[in-house]
């Protein structure tokens, strides 16, 4: 069951929605925004103990304050980006997001000799995981895509989900079976959910969980001792994120979310990889 522990939560979720639902989309803001809360923001929280574990891994020195400033940096720049061109921002935030989501379901090293047959099943893997989530819940996808000034056209074509679908299977790797397919179920069970609900049950009980694991492992806590280290940085971020949609938006939307979301990412992905890929 702890192999699937993302396909089970979004089955739950499913079944509480076709027997309580539908309801108020704000009743799944408030869950999904608890997941989003309990895990998906905490499992990047940690990204300060993985630089501090590959710079000593470097024999190098590692400093919290320097550290942060060159985050936020980060932050800072990309969020000005997005003010500057929607378009290449968002660009960016697929690219990482493709590469970030197919990188973390392969729990395993790279080998050496089979360095690029990898990145191509890293970036189909990903493309699938992102086109199942965006295609399959088009309609909703694309009216906050255009609330971000991105305009892409309002329908797909008809072979969108087949071409998902083809990129999740070019994308699977046997070493990872139970990873993979925990995903795979969690996307299928999601396309009967509303988008929100259908992205949070993945990003947060598969993908961050995937991280936290192996954030766990190369970092050798106890998960609850690991856990309780990230509550100051997550309840950082969490605060970081409400002021920034408090300065993009006078009221709830769900566009400031996800561009919030990419500018969290950017920094986190440069780290993260490295972190699945590489032994410390």
């Amino acid at each position: 069951m702890k192999n699937y522990i993302g396909a089970f939560v979004t089955l739950l979720y499913l079944v509480a929605y076709l027997l309580l639902g539908p309801w108020s989309s704000s009743i799944d803001l408030y869950i999904c925004g608890f997941l989003l809360l309990a895990i998906g923001i905490p499992h990047g929280a940690g990204d300060h103990l993985i630089a501090a574990k590959i710079a000593q891994r470097e024999n190098l020195t590692f400093h919290l304050r320097p550290f942060i400033v060159y985050y936020l940096g980060i932050m800072l720049v990309y969020a000005a980006l997005w003010f500057v061109s929607p378009l290449i921002s968002f660009i960016i935030f697929i690219a990482i997001s493709v590469f970030h989501f197919g990188d973390m379901e392969d729990v395993h090293p790279v080998e050496p000799a089979k360095t690029w047959v990898n990145l191509a099943k890293t970036i189909c893997l990903g493309t699938g995981i992102l086109s199942f989530i965006l295609i399959s819940h088009w309609p909703e996808a694309y009216r906050i895509i255009t609330d971000m000034h991105v305009n892409l056209p309002a329908k797909l074509p008809e072979f969108s989900m087949l071409s998902s679908l083809l990129f999740l299977l070019l994308g699977f790797q046997k070493k990872n079976f139970h990873s993979f397919f925990n995903t795979f179920f969690a996307l299928v069970i999601g396309y009967f959910l509303p988008l929100i609900p259908a992205f949070i049950c993945y990003f947060s009980c598969c993908h961050a969980i995937t991280s936290f694991e192996g954030m766990r492992k190369h970092l050798e806590m106890r998960i609850l001792e690991l856990y309780k280290k990230l509550i100051p940085f997550s309840l950082g971020a969490f605060l970081l994120g409400i002021l920034y949609i408090k300065l993009v938006s006078n009221d709830l939307q769900l566009y400031p979310i996800f561009i919030f979301l990419s500018l969290l990412t950017l920094p986190h992905f440069l780290l993260m990889h490295k972190l699945i890929k590489r032994p410390i």
